[in-house]
């Protein structure tokens, strides 16, 4: 019998990884938008993230993001908001149901996809070992 399987059309890995960022719109705008908002991500890869928002950006809209990883500083990175996820499951973060933007990094370094590279396939690795 032949195995069903879809077939992963994104450029990168991606893995499920919640990790706190902090994130602010770039442009003008009043104070309110200068200042960082603290979220999370859903998930991450090397070329971007799903943003626990809790309302979405109009795509197009640029952000300056700090990802707090594992053992790491923090990075920091410009992205723009490609897209929203819509129809996924309720997601709720301290009782909060959040919805989520699609984000792609506009101008990560070699080092940060280097971190975020071990990141995804440490926790892939884990997985398999568990199973």
């Amino acid at each position: 019998m032949k195995e069903n399987k879809k077939s992963e059309k994104r450029r990168s890995v991606r893995t499920p990884v919640t990790v706190p960022v902090r994130y602010r719109v770039n442009g003008e705008g009043s104070a309110l938008q200068k200042s960082l908002v603290v979220g999370h991500s859903k998930d991450i890869s090397v070329s971007g993230l799903r943003l626990a928002v809790q309302e979405h950006h109009p795509i197009g809209t640029e952000l300056e993001l700090e990802i707090v990883l594992p053992r790491a500083l923090g990075l920091h990175t410009s992205a723009r908001v490609i897209g929203k996820v819509v129809g996924v499951e309720e997601w709720r973060v301290d009782g909060v149901v959040t919805q989520f933007d699609r984000i792609s990094f506009v101008e990560a370094d070699k080092n940060a996809q280097i971190l975020i590279l071990r990141l995804v396939f440490e926790i892939r690795r884990r997985k398999e070992k568990g199973k």
